[in-house]
Order: structure tokens, then C-alpha cells, then sequence
């Protein structure tokens, strides 16, 4: 291994130029080559990469793309599931001059071939044979496209000139002043990364995100919640989202902490457990998930005590203002007993070192919120876009605003138009949508605001408050406007339902499509001796009577016209591989209303 020293970016001469997140990392290596950076896990135990062996794969990485003929500003693919050539990938491509262009994994091979097409990417990473697969699938449709980097399962893989190793990519990377001029000449105005969005009402469009809005997040965020080389995170969201990767990836390298690469989301709580990290981020299903986890491992204990920790999770919101002595001993021997089971609970969980935890990508429940918050883990609603580099505002850790998604980042300007829209303006803000002006047109304005599509309002002390996404607003056939997220955030909470989809728009009421929670009616089928096979679930009457009394639950929380007046439920999950969801599972309602027309048709017949 070369040593830090012997580095020719490290140490380069200070610019004047805005800073990159490059500068931070060459700093990291320089400053602590035998640090940890990287943790991976490699059969039965953790492995890891340095700051040092880090520098060196991304120099050497680098240089091979430059040997390649990788000229500045070329776009470069990269589709894989999070680990450490993720990472070494994507500063290597930035370390040429390139621009990144993540793919989600899950994407099926003609979304793939989209993604690399529009960019016109001349170089692809992928993972394994899988993602090779879907690349060459389709190569016909990619007339740019030069190279295929593989990072694993190289055995048996045909040398051809369109194919190659990393570790063959890197043996080519010898001229590393080639990889310094290119870092030195890199600006903040310079186009860093294209970040496909997700799609969710048309095709994705490639957000043009410069080193100088990356950079400038970062800055923002670390002025907020501080940033520390003790800090720990755990890498499982797809690094393809901007959340993910300017969380665990590009945070990291300004905290100088370590990543952990989750071995799936299968495994999270296995690796949470190992990891321990002092930031966690998770979207609102994570969350679901943990809270259900815990309380179905507390009610098989021989004395059930979930309810218990639903009283710890509760206790800090009510007062009964009886102070007698008697009342005031009652209530210390239940603070110690919920506080001890609480601190166990955290422990369980992996995140008893967390000193910040985050739940974003899309709207959570405040009594969600309020659970985590009564076991001592004070869940911070962050919100953003892809178009503003992932974080737009944020809750205070210590002054956190539950039910709002908290206050703009440092320096980021947010207000509302006068229909309600949520706009932004700031360093964050993206250069705009690739080779797409008019849709760059309708999404930065001439004043340099942003339009983020959300509905919401501000109270007096600055926080933001979400009412709704603006085309997915209902407005039935009385013209009153509904915001569904809400109320498809509240059925989500209850045990058998997984996913909600309200319909009404120009109807007379609601509707709405379930799915089923499958660890959840597993337990149920098991208790009432019936099939587990889902579909089979989806027509038994027991369990209609069950989900029917959850919609009852739900409906009470809401007026009549938010309410829910016919449902069905779906005989399987909606999926990211049916293109009924995205990667960061948000429904995509266009493709689920448009699949089952038929039954939801069915319901408004059924009531006239």
C-alpha cells in the first residue's frame, strides 16, 4: 500500500474556488491514514478499509478512468447495491472530472437502460452479474456507453473491450498527477452528480447537483447537528438516493467517522446492533417496522410488557396534577421501572449511542414520532428533495417541533406562495433538470426560487408544516381539497394494513386500496389457524372484520369528508419491481390507480 504521504492530492494548494467535498476527503486521508473509515462485513465477521487503503482505491480508480480517455464533465454510471466500492466508485469518478449517475438497484433493465441513455453515460460500474446483465440487455440502446466496470463476481466473465475488472481498472491508474490537475481544476460551478428522481408521476429526470450544492449542504447540515470523527452510521438505504448518499457517504467523509455497510435490509436489525451508530436515518416504514418489532418481542415474553412501554411512550404528555405524596411515590417507582425498560429497549434496538436520528424521504405519523420520543429516542422529521441536495429543513435536535418537519437548514430561505406551494432558494438549490429547460423552466423561477410541489405553511417560531403534496391532492366532486398522506400515514399505523392508497379525486367520497402487513397477518393466520397464503387472507371475512374496525379507528381521527367510506384489499404488496412504488417506496398512485381502475371502479358503484 502507498502511504498517505506519498499522495500527490493530499497537501495540493488551498484554491480559492468553493471548497469540495473532495478537499475533506483528501484531508481525511492525509490526516488519519490508519483510521477507520469503512466497515463491511465479509463472511462471518467485520472487515475494514482505512482512510489510507480508501485514498489509495479511489486514486487508483481514478486514474484508470482517466487512462481509459474519461474526459471532465463525462458522465459515468453507477448501479450497485451499497458496500465500499459504492463509495471508492463515485469519489473516483468525481476525482477525474466526471459526473456520477447513481441507478437504483432494484430497477429492471429497461429503466437502467433509460437512466444511462439520457446521461449519455460513457462508463458504467455494476456490482455483479445481475446488474451486468441488465446493462448488456439493452446495449444496443446505449451508443455512448464504451465500458463496464464490474466490482465482484469476476470469475467466468469474458474479456472483451466493453468488459472489465476494478481491480484491472485500477491496475491501470499509474498516473496519479493526472488524478491531482484534475481535482485542482475542479470548481464549485462544476457538475458533480446527475440524481435520477424517482419518478413518481412520469419519467425520472436527471437533477443536475454542482460540487458547490454539495459542499454547501454539507456545511449547512454539519452547522446544525455538529459532526465528529467518533460519529458512526449505518449505510442501507440506497445510496442512490440523495438522503443515503449525502447521509453515510459524503457526511461521512466531513465527519471523518465510519460507515457500515448493512449486508441487506433484511439484516439491519442484526446490524444496528453491531454498529451501534450515533446518527440514524431511516424512512417512515423503517421506523413502523421497529416500533412493531419491539412490541411483538415484549408480548411474547411470559409477562407481557408492551403495554408497559406504550405507558412509557405516553407518560411524558400527561400530567393528572395529583401531587400527593402517595401519588408522587407511585409515580417514581413507574418512572424507574419504564425508564429501565426504555434504556433496555434502545439497547435492543442498536441505537443507544444515537445522538441523532432522523426519519425522512417521506411524511411520518406524529403518534410514531411521539412513541420513539417517549423511549428516549427523539425522532427529528427532516425534509427535502432531490432538486435542493437532500435536506431542505430540518428539526433542531434540541428543540424538536413534532408533527412539523422543523426549520430551514443555515442559509436556505423557505416561504410559501400564495396557493400554499412550499418554495426554497439557496446554495442547495440544483443547477436544474439535464438537457430538460422547459421542466427546469416550471421548477426554478427567475428570482432563483425553487417550486418543491408541497403544500404547507409556516408558524411564528419558523418551523415548516407539511398539508399535502400538490398533484397528489384530492379534490372531490364538491370542490373540497383533501391531502391524502395524512390520512394514508394513520392507516398505515395500524397492525394488519401495510400500505394505503386513498382515492377520490372528482368522486362524491373516499376510497382506498390496502395491502397487507405480511409479518403481521403471518402472526394473525398463525392465531386463527387460516392460510397465510395473502390472497387467500385478502378474502377472509375474520380478517375484514379486523381491518374494517382499524378504518373505524382511523375514520374517528378524521372529519367526514376525510373519511374513508369503501376499501379493498389487495391480494399482494405493491412493489418497486412492479413500478407500483418507488426505490424509496413511495407509491407511484398513477401506476397503482391505473393497475386496479377495475375494483375501484367496483366501489363507487357499489355506493351509488
Amino acid at each position: 500500500m502507498k502511504s498517505a504521504e506519498m499522495n500527490p492530492i493530499v497537501g495540493k494548494p488551498s484554491r480559492d474556488e468553493t471548497r469540495t467535498v473532495l478537499d475533506r476527503f483528501w484531508e481525511r486521508v492525509e490526516q488519519q491514514p490508519e483510521r477507520t473509515a469503512l466497515r463491511f462485513r465479509d463472511g462471518d465477521r467485520w472487515s475494514t478499509i482505512s482512510w489510507g487503503d480508501y485514498g489509495t482505491a479511489v486514486e487508483e480508480t481514478a486514474g484508470g478512468l482517466i487512462t481509459l480517455g474519461l474526459e471532465s464533465g463525462d458522465r459515468v454510471g453507477l448501479l450497485s447495491a451499497n458496500r465500499p466500492e459504492w463509495h471508492i466508485a463515485d469519489l473516483a469518478v468525481l476525482s477525474a472530472g466526471g459526473v456520477t449517475v447513481p441507478v437504483y438497484p432494484t430497477s429492471s433493465s429497461s429503466q437502467v437502460a433509460y437512466v444511462l441513455e439520457n446521461a449519455g453515460c460513457r462508463v458504467c460500474f455494476v456490482d455483479d452479474h445481475e446488474q451486468l446483465a441488465k446493462v448488456l440487455l439493452h446495449r444496443d440502446e446505449l451508443p455512448d456507453l464504451e465500458r463496464v466496470v464490474v466490482f465482484a463476481g469476476a470469475a467466468g466473465l469474458d474479456r472483451t473491450e466493453l468488459l472489465s475488472t476494478l481491480d484491472q481498472l485500477r491496475s491501470n491508474g499509474g498516473d496519479a498527477g493526472a488524478v491531482a490537475d484534475r481535482v485542482a481544476a475542479l470548481s464549485g460551478d462544476d457538475l458533480a452528480t446527475l440524481v435520477y428522481t424517482s419518478g413518481t408521476t412520469g419519467p425520472p429526470k436527471g437533477t443536475m447537483l454542482t460540487h458547490g450544492n454539495i459542499e454547501w449542504t454539507i456545511e449547512s447540515v454539519e452547522s446544525m447537528i455538529g459532526l465528529s470523527p467518533d460519529d458512526r452510521l449505518l449505510s442501507y438505504l440506497p445510496l442512490s438516493h440523495i438522503a443515503e448518499r449525502v447521509t453515510s457517504h459524503l457526511g461521512q467523509i466531513a465527519s471523518g467517522g465510519e460507515t457500515w455497510f448493512a449486508r441487506s435490509l433484511v439484516t439491519v436489525p442484526d446490524d444496528l446492533r453491531a454498529c451501534r451508530p450515533t446518527i440514524f436515518l431511516a424512512v417512515p416504514r423503517v421506523w413502523q417496522k421497529l416500533h412493531d418489532v419491539i412490541l411483538d418481542e415484549l408480548d411474547s415474553k411470559p409477562v407481557h410488557l408492551s403495554g408497559a412501554l406504550d405507558h412509557a411512550a405516553t407518560s411524558a404528555s400527561r400530567d393528572t396534577g395529583d401531587w400527593s405524596v402517595r401519588s408522587i411515590a407511585d409515580r417514581a417507582s413507574t418512572l424507574v421501572i419504564e425508564q429501565t425498560l426504555a434504556r433496555a429497549v434502545r439497547h435492543k434496538l442498536g441505537l443507544d449511542r444515537a445522538r441523532f436520528i432522523a426519519s425522512a424521504a417521506a411524511p411520518i405519523h406524529p403518534d410514531l414520532v411521539r412513541w420513539f420520543h417517549g423511549i428516549g429516542l427523539p425522532i427529528a422529521e427532516v425534509y427535502g428533495q432531490t432538486e435542493d441536495c437532500g435536506p431542505a429543513t430540518m428539526n433542531p435536535p434540541d428543540a424538536i417541533r413534532i408533527g412539523s418537519v422543523g426549520k430551514a437548514i443555515p442559509g436556505l430561505e423557505v416561504t410559501i406562495a400564495d396557493d400554499g406551494e412550499v418554495l426554497v432558494r439557496g446554495g442547495s438549490v440544483c443547477a436544474g433538470y439535464y438537457r430538460m429547460p422547459d421542466a427546469t423552466a416550471e421548477l426554478i423561477d427567475d428570482d432563483s426560487w425553487m417550486y418543491t410541489g408541497d403544500l404547507g405553511r409556516i408558524d411564528d417560531d419558523g418551523y415548516l408544516w407539511l398539508t399535502g403534496r400538490k398533484k397528489d391532492l384530492i379534490i372531490n366532486s364538491a370542490g373540497k381539497n383533501i391531502a391524502p398522506a395524512e390520512i394514508e400515514s394513520r392507516l398505515g399505523m395500524e397492525p394488519l394494513i401495510g400500505q394505503a392508497v386513498v382515492v377520490g379525486d372528482g368522486r362524491k367520497y373516499l376510497t382506498a386500496l390496502f395491502t397487507l402487513d405480511a409479518d403481521a397477518v403471518a402472526d394473525w393466520a398463525e392465531d386463527n389457524d387460516a392460510c397465510v397464503d395473502p390472497s387467500v387472507l385478502a378474502r377472509d371475512p375474520r380478517l375484514h372484520d379486523e381491518v374494517a374496525e382499524s378504518v373505524e379507528r382511523a375514520n374517528r381521527a378524521h372529519a367526514p369528508v376525510e373519511q374513508i367510506k369503501y376499501w379493498r384489499i389487495l391480494p399482494e404488496a405493491l412493489t418497486v419491481e412492479n413500478g407500483e412504488m418507488t426505490p424509496t417506496f413511495k407509491v407511484k398512485r398513477n401506476v397503482v390507480q391505473a393497475n386496479f381502475a377495475d375494483l375501484i371502479e367496483a366501489m363507487y358503484i357499489e355506493g351509488g
